[in-house]
């Protein structure tokens, strides 16, 4: 809707008036004598045209308001309408931005859990290879007639170091137990 206003009959018929006004009054200034008799007949009749003229402008300048109201309800409606789309605008880019720091930290989780299962398995393996190289020297020691004395392996299973976690079994260390 192009905000340029569309002319009005009134205003073409205005300037003619108002010319002819102005024609009168010239020619009063003139100083025709036959004129100025007319001239101060005319007066009532000026009044009269004045009063038309008054009702002219006021009707202009109403429909002129009426048209800038107009103009101005539909500006609103707009502003309203952008204000609303920058408040849903605003509002997903905060939702994309906290799904982006969720999947960032989901993805870090993730990468951390792998590493650590990664280690877990490792550290496994490793206990894995340690039980049986363990089981193979007892087995040779066995083979070969030595005792071993595991009686500090069996005092360490009573006393709870090897069925402890780890966080335990450091924190006894810590107390001196």
């Amino acid at each position: 809707m192009p905000n340029t206003p569309d002319p009005e009959p009134e205003e073409t018929e205005e300037p003619t008036v108002a010319a002819e006004l102005e024609a009168d009054d010239e020619s009063a200034v003139d100083g025709d004598p036959e004129r100025d008799g007319e001239a101060a007949g005319d007066a009532s009749a000026e009044t009269g045209s004045d009063g038309a003229i008054e009702r002219q402008i006021t009707t202009l300048i109403d429909e002129r308001v009426a048209e800038i109201e107009r103009d101005i309800e539909t500006l609103e409606a707009e502003l309203e309408e952008l204000d609303n789309f920058a408040r849903i605008s605003l509002g997903e880019r905060y939702s994309q931005r906290i799904e982006q720091n969720v999947s960032e930290l989901s993805d870090s989780l993730t990468g951390f859990a792998e590493r650590n299962f990664q280690k877990l398995n490792s550290v496994d393996g490793r206990v894995d290879e340690m039980s049986l190289m363990l089981a193979a020297v007892l087995e040779a020691l066995d083979e070969e007639d030595i005792d071993v004395d595991l009686s500090e392996v069996r005092r360490m299973q009573e006393a709870g170091v090897v069925e402890q976690s780890p966080a335990e079994r450091l924190e006894a260390a810590s107390r001196g137990d």
